[in-house]
């Protein structure tokens, strides 16, 4: 096979056996990138007119005169990135400039999340699964004749009965205790699919040179129904089993994510209206007493009137009670199999043991949090790492030239740990109108999958990593700045009631509004930002891998501190730590809060008529009693989250390495928690505040380690050859300089089962080993001799402020017989050098 037709994945499978035999890389010259996983006839740059064939099995990627080519060099980057940049790719503003006025009538979530480097480099999602779970979808739609969306296949029966949706007087979508049900996404009501059909098009819409494009379209899709519209009360009238199997016919199916978009949550009947226990009073009748919000930025201090509320703890804790009471014995969607279980545990119980992320809408209404579903990690905090909570952001217009936060919708607040803000408005995707149709979606909706895809796509570029790892790098590698790169989003930008709606966070943590940003592919290419936990990256996939981006601990030291505050108010106060009950806790002698309102729905449901004898107006109350156990349960899980997280050491950023790979660590790496070689090579080429421990495997590079280096067993092997430098550059096409020196801020000790790997190439081209602290020394020493050396050179391979110890069979002025050359071998003066004695007959073959 050529290099022109060979995939990036295959030149890196290819590279797979050299690396893991610990040699340089020698099979390519200084300078080459693999064609893309599209290649085979690959476009120059500039052509606009090949074809694209796919030797990674992904045919359906692109179209006859597509003009997308992926770089091969440095120098054509820029170019790549231009020809993906098409107007089905769409432009910053959504606006085709093509067209007169100013209406977004293209994409903008594209270039929002800087999609075209991705594709520049050869990333698309190939060879990664996903899920969406959402109200299916238009099958016969143009944009989805594609082998690569794939609705999944499961059946079960009803645990319980009760009703869908909410949203008036009178609930409707009922579903019955022992009714069968489907949950493929190809079987949804054409009532309901529109809202899917909007969705799947910004994940998956095919590349055909139309209207617009899924972000992750080389990935395989596969697709369950909620089984109704966008409009159910998702919360908390639904069942268990249904809804664990539709997710986990999604896990089984290999989705690596699972992008959940839907839900609205039940609202309340007119809280300026009716009191709580569902009294008309008439117009404002209810208005003094009622539990009126204007929500985060809204100005009128009853446009949230019927909208549940979700502005505090409280009123978060209270969406926490209502499922806690619907699930418990008494409640409407109670299932003896799975007491006590919702149907947003049976989510979590789906997903758990496979490490699947689950990405959720965070709501369209004006609260600072968003609501129960994707702030579920708050009240079980292990599910917090399988977790993503997405918030909106508008395109730019004439008036105001950058991204803006969407104020309109739920923010990160109580969730900020685990939210991303991508664009939410006027985005362009396939419409359920025809199968020709396209239209403008927005909410956080379609923003949600924006940041499923963005997931998609980093898999496609780690796929040493998992999941929950790509979470956390796509967390780390936002966009918290304007287009200037400089300022913060949203610098003199204001909501409707004049409050700034800047960013307002220090750099390297989330913010109360978008959380950590906008997801930026660019960014994302080049390795983590940060760490928000000790890292095992296992190499056993893709043999090769380099991390250019500078790695930080910031975010994880001040999650710590706000962790540990927490967890020492809730030891000193109890439950008090938490506030005041939200109104519709009853107080402790049984009365009802004047502010306490009623759900919609609840007083014509004939389930909800049965339980309260007649009551219905009750349902919707949490009594005291069980207000402080659920608060109890949920503050005990948490604060034990912590302690965990305490005793097992995550609040501390480090990285193990794993694997017969090579990792490349280009950066200037902060983080302190100390990084750990356990097998194939780790190569430092920029500067490492942390210290290295050897356990196996190989240690080397060419930049500092600001701390200490322990070879414990393996091997350390300074610099870094031509050709892995070349190979390097083949992942991001970033420039990766040779060189010989290590240097060592501390001490570099090798013990007894570690190695000194030196190869040495001339009189003055050899790789050493320059440390400012002490030389520890007494493991073994290799040399690899690759030319013919003069007698009485002087190598210095190793310096420090003193050296304790020799290597193995080696004392003071012991001859070497190595490399067809003898050396002498000294310890003199803080340096360890090889002193050639002379020349032996062949010198100059190589090997030892």
């Amino acid at each position: 096979m050529s290099m022109r037709s060979t995939s990036r994945r295959q030149f890196l499978q290819r590279l797979g056996g050299t690396l893991a035999a610990g040699a340089g890389v020698a099979l390519f010259p200084a300078g080459f990138a693999s064609a893309s996983p599209k290649t085979g006839s690959t476009s120059a740059p500039g052509n606009t007119g090949g074809g694209l064939a796919s030797p990674t099995g992904c045919t359906q990627c692109t179209y006859p005169g597509d003009p997308g080519f992926v770089a091969r060099n440095p120098g054509e980057l820029d170019a790549a990135k231009a020809s993906w940049e098409t107007p089905e790719y769409g432009y910053y503003t959504g606006h085709d400039p093509a067209t007169p006025g100013t209406a977004v009538n293209s994409p903008w979530q594209l270039v929002a999340v800087n999609a075209s480097t991705a594709y520049a480099l050869g990333y698309f999602g190939q060879g990664v699964a996903l899920g969406m779970m959402d109200s299916g979808y238009r099958t016969t739609h143009e944009a989805f004749q594609t082998g690569l969306i794939v609705p999944v296949r499961a059946e079960g029966v009803y645990g319980t009965s009760g009703f869908g949706y909410r949203n008036a007087a009178t609930p409707g979508n009922p579903f019955t205790a022992g009714e069968p049900f489907t949950v493929a996404g190809d079987q949804a009501r054409t009532s309901d699919y529109s809202h899917g059909t909007g969705m799947l098009g910004v994940t998956s819409g095919i590349r055909d040179g139309k209207d617009q494009h899924g972000i992750v379209f080389g990935s395989t899709m596969y697709v369950a129904k909620t089984g109704g519209s966008d409009t159910q009360s998702h919360g908390p009238f639904h069942d268990y089993v249904y809804w664990h199997t539709a997710n986990k016919a999604l896990v089984d199916a290999g989705a690596q994510v699972i992008n959940s978009s839907w839900g609205s949550y039940v609202q309340t009947i007119d809280r300026t209206r009716f009191d709580g226990l569902g009294n008309d009073l008439g117009v404002n009748g209810n208005l003094a007493n009622g539990y009126q919000l204007r929500g985060k930025d809204s100005a009128s201090a009853t446009a949230m009137a019927t909208v549940i509320p979700n502005e505090y703890l409280k009123d978060l804790e209270y969406q926490f009670f209502l499922f806690k009471k619907s699930y418990s014995e008494d409640g409407i969607q109670y299932n003896p199999n799975y007491p006590g279980r919702s149907f947003m545990d049976a989510i979590w119980d789906a997903i758990k043991d496979s490490g699947t992320v689950n990405v959720r809408s965070a709501g369209n209404n004006d609260w600072s949090n968003p609501f129960f579903r994707p702030a579920y990690p708050f009240f079980n905090p292990p599910a917090e790492r399988q977790w993503v909570s997405v918030g909106g952001v508008q395109p730019p217009t004439a008036a105001n030239p950058e991204y803006t936060k969407q104020s309109g919708y739920n923010e990160a607040g109580l969730a900020k740990w685990w939210t991303v803000s991508t664009p939410s408005n006027s985005v362009r995707t396939t419409s359920s109108g025809g199968d020709t149709s396209y239209s403008n979606s927005s909410g956080t909706s379609p923003a949600t999958p924006v940041a499923t895809a963005a997931m998609g796509v980093l898999l496609s570029r780690y796929p040493n990593m998992d999941a929950k790892q790509v979470r956390e790098l796509m967390f780390t590698t936002a966009n918290n700045k304007m287009s200037d790169g400089v300022r913060f989003l949203g610098t003199g930008q204001t909501s409707p009631s004049g409050a700034s709606i800047a960013w307002t966070a220090p750099d390297g943590l989330p913010d109360d509004r978008w959380g950590w940003g906008i997801p930026d592919l660019a960014k994302g290419m080049y390795g983590p930002g940060q760490f928000l936990s000790p890292m095992t990256y296992n190499m056993d996939k893709a043999p090769l891998d380099v991390w250019s981006n500078d790695i930080s601990q910031i975010a994880i030291k001040e999650r710590e501190r706000e962790d540990l505050e927490w967890l020492a108010g809730y030891k000193k106060h109890g439950i008090a730590y938490a506030g005041e009950f939200g109104p519709n806790v009853l107080s402790p002698d049984g009365t009802l809060s004047e502010q306490a309102f009623v759900l919609q729905g609840i007083l014509a449901d004939p389930y909800v008529q049965a339980i309260t004898d007649g009551r219905p107006e009750l349902y919707d109350k949490i009594t005291y009693a069980d207000a402080v156990k659920w608060r109890k349960e949920w503050m005990d899980k948490r604060a034990a989250y912590i302690q965990d997280n305490i005793d097992n050491n995550r609040y501390t950023a480090s990285l193990t390495k794993q694997g017969s790979g090579m990792l490349v660590m280009t950066g200037n790496n902060t983080y302190e928690g100390g990084t750990t070689v356990e097998g194939g090579k780790l190569s430092i080429t920029g500067s490492h505040a942390s210290s290295i421990d050897v356990k196996g495997g190989t240690l080397g590079g060419t930049g500092l380690v600001a701390g200490s280096i322990d070879v414990h067993g393996g091997v350390l092997q300074p610099g870094l050859s031509s050709e892995e430098a070349a190979s390097a550059v083949s992942i991001t096409l970033t420039d990766v300089t040779p060189g010989n020196v290590l240097k060592v801020g501390g001490d570099v000790t090798v013990s007894r089962a570690g190695r000194l790997a030196i190869t040495i190439s001339g009189d003055h081209d050899y790789t050493s080993v320059r440390a400012e602290g002490d030389l520890v020394l007494d493991g073994e020493l290799a040399l690899d001799v690759r030319a013919p050396l003069t007698p009485g050179t002087v190598l210095t391979i190793m310096s420090g402020d003193s050296i304790k110890g020799n290597f193995h069979s080696l004392p003071e002025r012991r001859v070497l017989n190595t490399g067809r050359h003898m050396f002498r071998v000294s310890y003199q003066g803080g340096a360890v050098t090889l002193t050639v004695v002379r020349r032996l007959p062949g010198a100059g073959s190589g090997g030892a």
